[in-house]
């Protein structure tokens, strides 16, 4: 019996051993993120091959609209509700708020060294002397021309409007420098106005105006060199005759995009995230057509483009922020931000992926990174996005007619200093830009 007991025992044992560990349980990891349709493409790509070398992880996607991320996600990272995500894609300007109001948390030691990336995005990356994301991309505004009617982009705003206007013709073929130009009857239009207080922002800029000093709480967008440039922005379309009238601001991206593409308009103002959407029309088949390069500089002299990017930030209410983290990791990778350079001319955030063959060869990524050396980044500050709900809506008041330049950046102004405290005007020191 006791030898009968004893070869059970093994043989019981022998089975257990056979037998396969049991499959680790799935952990979910919730991504929100606002890439467009192409770069969401890409990122499934990505994604892809994380899910392969972790099948452990889960990875729950959305994809929010840009226009309402923020929104979103100071919502759903301040009640902690299931379905908040884990880890988000955010735009580097809003850090400052999220960090303001605890929605995320700092970058861990160690991970991802900040000596990889480019001076603008370890910049970017931080606030109060801390890292709070892991950045995946930078961009800024550039002007994108059409080849076959720009041969050479205009250095300066004086030339833009000079060549917007040679560039602009009626029906009749008449450039709007000719004698009997008909404006009533554009057929091509040499620049687009968008509706957009960001798209106004270079022109700003390059005269000279500002917005707000961060650390004393000034407001200078009612000041006349601000109050010019806003000028300038409206006679483009009411003056100069360059542009197409009253630009819609519920989709006048989407009809800037379109006029560009079926030949309607000779430059516009754009980012890297526009190109593969307009490589992708017939009008862009040959590669070679579409033109990039920076901003115009106007009489203030210095960088007029703002600088932007997006990062990885971890939620405060992340399940496993270790494990996001990680993930996090993957999506800002070298191997991840050559894969968006490739497919989608992304300015990326790390030095070692410019120093690739097949990105290094990218008339569009070099055309971009001229324009990024080109361009500067916005104060940071918690209101820093928030100063864009007043703003939009006064440059578009002043396009379709509705208020003078003067009339709306004042109503600007008198809203960010109750924003920022500040009970009565403040002016720039003597001899400042």
């Amino acid at each position: 019996m006791r030898g009968q007991a004893r070869l059970l025992l093994l043989l019981l044992a022998a089975a257990g051993c056979s037998q396969k560990a049991p499959p680790r349980a799935q952990q979910t990891l919730t991504l929100w993120h606002t890439y467009n349709s192409e770069e969401t493409t890409t990122l499934n790509r990505v994604l892809d091959r994380v899910r392969a070398e972790h099948p452990e992880w889960r990875v729950e996607v959305t994809v929010i609209p840009f226009a309402r991320a923020q929104n979103e996600f100071r919502r759903a990272a301040q009640r902690c509700e299931p379905g908040a995500p884990d880890l988000f894609r955010a735009e580097l300007p809003w850090l400052a708020e999220f960090v303001s109001k605890r929605l995320i948390r700092p970058v861990p030691p160690g991970l991802a060294p900040e000596g990889e990336l480019l001076p603008q995005a370890r910049q970017a990356a931080r606030y109060r002397g801390q890292r709070w994301a892991l950045p995946a991309s930078l961009d800024c505004l550039a002007l994108l021309y059409d080849r076959t009617r720009i041969k050479k982009p205009p250095a300066t705003l004086a030339e833009l409007v000079a060549t917007a206007r040679a560039a602009t013709v009626d029906a009749a073929g008449r450039a709007a420098t000719d004698p009997g130009f008909d404006p009533v009857r554009t057929a091509r239009w040499g620049f687009y106005v968008r509706a957009d207080a960001y798209w106004f922002l270079p022109f700003l800029w390059a005269e000279g105006g500002d917005l707000l000093d961060p650390e004393s709480g000034k407001v200078f967008i009612d000041e006349p060199r601000a109050i010019a440039a806003l000028e300038l922005y409206r006679n483009l379309i009411r003056v100069h005759r360059v542009a197409p009238p009253r630009p819609s601001p519920s989709n006048d991206y989407e009809d800037m995009l379109k006029r560009f593409a079926s030949g309607q308009l000779a430059m516009v103002v754009n980012g890297p995230w526009a190109t593969s959407a307009l490589l992708a029309e017939p009008s862009f088949k040959d590669r070679a057509r579409l033109g990039v390069a920076p901003f115009p500089r106007g009489r203030a002299g210095g960088p007029p483009s703002p600088l932007s990017g997006h990062g990885l930030v971890v939620s405060s209410c992340a399940r496993d922020p270790g494990a996001a983290w990680r993930l996090a990791s993957y999506l800002a990778s070298a191997e991840a931000q050559a894969e968006f350079a490739r497919a989608n001319s992304v300015h990326r955030a790390l030095a070692s992926v410019y120093e690739r063959a097949e990105v290094r060869g990218s008339a569009f990524v070099t055309g971009f990174r001229a324009a990024l050396d080109a361009s500067r980044a916005r104060a940071q500050h918690p209101a820093i996005a928030r100063i864009f709900d007043d703003f939009t809506p006064a440059v578009q008041a002043v396009l379709l007619g509705d208020a003078s330049a003067a009339e709306a950046l004042g109503g600007v102004a008198r809203a960010w200093r109750r924003l920022l405290g500040q009970s009565a005007p403040a002016t720039r020191p003597a001899g400042s830009p």
